[in-house]
This record gives C-alpha cells, sequence and structure tokens, in this order.
C-alpha cells in the first residue's frame, strides 16, 4: 500500500514586479539574440597565487577580495583588446554601438531572482575599489536594496557559477549587450 503525505496546497508566487521585470528581459535576450556556448578551459594557478598574496593586503584595508575583481580587471583589458564585445544592439536604428566606457554587470542570484548589478567605470577602478564594489553591490542586490541606476547601463556582463561549480553552461546575453562571460569553478 503506497504512503502519501498529507494533503498539502501548494505555494502561489505572484510573478509580478522584479521578478516579472526580469523573466520578461530574459525572455526578451534569448528570443532576440543568437546564443551560442564556447567553452574555454584556462590555466589559472598563476591568478590562486596572485589572489593568496593580495588577500592579506585587501583585508587590511577592509576587502574581502574574491576572484571576481580580478576576472573585472582582465575583462576590461580584453574588451579594449575587442572593442566589438564592449558594445549594445540598437534593434531600432539597426546598429551595434560600440561603448567607450567599461560598466560591467556581475549576475547575481537573489531571492527577487537574477539580478545585475553594474560596477562603473570598472577599467577606471582599482582592484581593491572593484573588491569593494562587488561586496557593497552584491550585498544591496541580495537584501533588495539596490538602486536603479545600479541595474542599468552595464556594457558586458560576468557571470560566475564558482560557487555551484558544474563544467558547463550557456549564460543568457545580457540585452542589449552582445556577450556574457560565464565562469565555473576553479579546480586543481
Amino acid at each position: 500500500v503506497p504512503r502519501h503525505a498529507p494533503n498539502r496546497e501548494d505555494e502561489q508566487v505572484p510573478f509580478r514586479g522584479m521578478r516579472r521585470i526580469i523573466a520578461e528581459g530574459m525572455a526578451r535576450s534569448y528570443s532576440t539574440a543568437v546564443h551560442y556556448t564556447y567553452v574555454e578551459p584556462i590555466n589559472v594557478t598563476k591568478l590562486v597565487k596572485l589572489r593568496k598574496e593580495a588577500k592579506s593586503v585587501a583585508k587590511e584595508q577592509g576587502v574581502s577580495l574574491s576572484y571576481l575583481p580580478f576576472i573585472v580587471k582582465a575583462v576590461c583589458h580584453a574588451l579594449k583588446k575587442f572593442p566589438i564585445v564592449n558594445a549594445t544592439l540598437d534593434e531600432q536604428n539597426a546598429r551595434i554601438v560600440i561603448k567607450k566606457r567599461y560598466h560591467i554587470g556581475m549576475a547575481a542570484a537573489t531571492p527577487q531572482g537574477l539580478m545585475v548589478p553594474v560596477i562603473k567605470d570598472a577599467d577606471q577602478l582599482s582592484l581593491l575599489d572593484i573588491g569593494r564594489e562587488v561586496a557593497r553591490l552584491g550585498e544591496a542586490a541580495k537584501i533588495g536594496k539596490v538602486a536603479r541606476d545600479e541595474l542599468t547601463g552595464s556594457t558586458f556582463t560576468i557571470t560566475s557559477l564558482g560557487t555551484i561549480g558544474g563544467v558547463l553552461a550557456t549564460p543568457i546575453i545580457n540585452f542589449p549587450e552582445v556577450g556574457i562571460l560565464g565562469v565555473h569553478a576553479i579546480r586543481k
């Protein structure tokens, strides 16, 4: 005789506000941009060593230094080398707009859904300043206190699945941007 759990009602979660806006934006991106995934494992032995050395200096200045600030710096360098990727799509005027500023979005899972806080002019910030912004924006997004202007204007986005792990994912481009970088776990 099969045992069944007591009768429980399903939870109903309203699909509105920030959660709906995020979902609509992702659906628009998925239906507008041609998504593809390219995977390239890289050796980050030197990065691991550099971060380990920099963590104590950062801690003295009140910054918990994750890998993300290093990745943001590397992305800014790459975007300067390949400016067509630091761009947005202007569908209405049928053109790609190559941006001259480097506003890096960082996708963050929050209780309200996926948000993309933006580190403005990331190329002009020091590693520690980026670390401070990552922490500040991440916490603000988590508690739902991120300002509207801190969620707009990105020119390129990074999504980090490092804490989840995995070996492959296809991140959805943050429309109207033209690219996104997905970063996974660091393994020996």
